[in-house]
């Protein structure tokens, strides 16, 4: 299935991104996001079921051709393997996400986008609060925002700061990047290692934990400086990607104020998410603080105004969690039902 194929199966679509926050500018992107409800074919189709949006043969292979330059060799084996076996999937019941070749339209199917929401992912829970921008929506989209409530629960708290936290590590890492940017790939001589490692990955992890009388001289030591070494070419795996595939115009702000706003107010966001959540059971996705969060994408808050921010919110969510009365798990039983009762409209079988 790809995604003209998804979309005819659309229950929900709408703009997302900042132009639904309300934060974007003029010349922001138009991104897209959605919901669709598979044909109950694929329950029974064994080998192409989950199998979308995995992107063409000549995808693959650019990337795979980016990643050698960059020296992601992990990532040339994957694409080359998805190049040359684009017509299989996997064997699971749900066909997952779609996403548009070469735009940033993106569909989940309905059973991912309900397990993803009750887990409260920031990404997806937001779904059913859009109320502007919307280009699609049908009436079992109706029924599944008329129960959103069910979904919202106290582990909000974790999953959005915990997208919090990794932006700011995002930020911090890319700030090392501006401040002291990576001249060249490590070499495993830097780490006093041989030209070809004499201990393979797989068994790195159980050389560290035998006893030492139990083991040569030197042997753990290898392979600690082994870890070391395949720690730093990550890190200028992760520099070159982020310096190569950056935005003209983001490069310039990073450069400017020192850090990355646009990720600052992303962090921002996510933590008064959760607040709001925990306290007014509710998402606010055209964000009532937007002028706020422009100012900060726009520079006007300092990089250790940002990490102070951090530390006293994250700190005040604790009060607020224990403090709050909504439920502590989403209504699992009461979404299970929700679905079974869409599916049995939806395809006309009884479950």
């Amino acid at each position: 299935m790809n995604y003209n194929e998804a979309m005819e199966h659309c229950i929900f679509r709408f703009c997302s991104g900042s132009r639904q926050y309300g934060t974007n500018r003029e010349d922001s992107d138009y991104d897209f996001r959605g919901v669709f409800l598979a044909p109950l074919e694929h329950a029974f189709n064994l080998f192409n079921t989950s199998f979308v949006g995995q992107g063409t043969i000549s995808e693959h292979l650019r990337e795979a051709i980016h990643s050698l330059e960059i020296g992601d060799y992990h990532v040339v084996d994957e694409r080359l393997r998805l190049a040359s076996a684009v017509d299989h999937g996997d064997l699971n019941f749900s066909v997952g996400t779609v996403s548009k070749p070469g735009d940033d339209e993106e569909l989940q199917e309905l059973r991912k986008f309900l397990k993803l929401a009750s887990e409260s992912n920031p990404n997806i829970v937001e779904f059913l609060w859009v109320d502007r921008l919307i280009t699609h929506k049908t009436k079992v989209w109706d029924l599944i925002q008329e129960n959103r409530d069910m979904f919202l629960s106290k582990r909000a708290r974790y999953t959005f700061s915990g997208y919090a936290v990794a932006q700011l590590r995002r930020i911090q890492v890319h700030r090392q990047y501006l401040l002291k940017p990576l001249t060249h790939p490590p070499t495993r001589a830097e780490f006093g290692l041989p030209e070809h490692t004499t201990i393979p990955k797989e068994f790195q992890k159980a050389v560290l934990s035998i006893p030492n009388g139990y083991i040569q001289d030197g042997l753990k030591d290898m392979v600690r400086k082994e870890r070391s070494f395949h720690e730093a070419m990550d890190n200028w795996i992760s520099f070159k990607k982020w310096e190569t595939e950056r935005n003209p115009a983001r490069r310039e702000i990073e450069k400017k104020f020192g850090y990355d706003c646009k990720h600052a107010s992303h962090l921002v966001r996510l933590y008064k998410m959760a607040k709001e959540i925990l306290t007014e059971r509710k998402v606010h996705v055209y964000r009532p603080d937007r002028e706020e969060l422009m100012a900060i994408r726009n520079g006007e808050w300092k990089f250790e105004q940002l990490l102070e921010f951090s530390e006293k919110f994250d700190a005040e969510l604790n009060d607020i969690y224990e403090k709050s009365d909504l439920r502590r798990q989403p209504d699992h039983k009461g979404i299970a039902n929700l679905y079974k009762k869409i599916c049995s409209e939806h395809y006309g079988i009884d479950i």
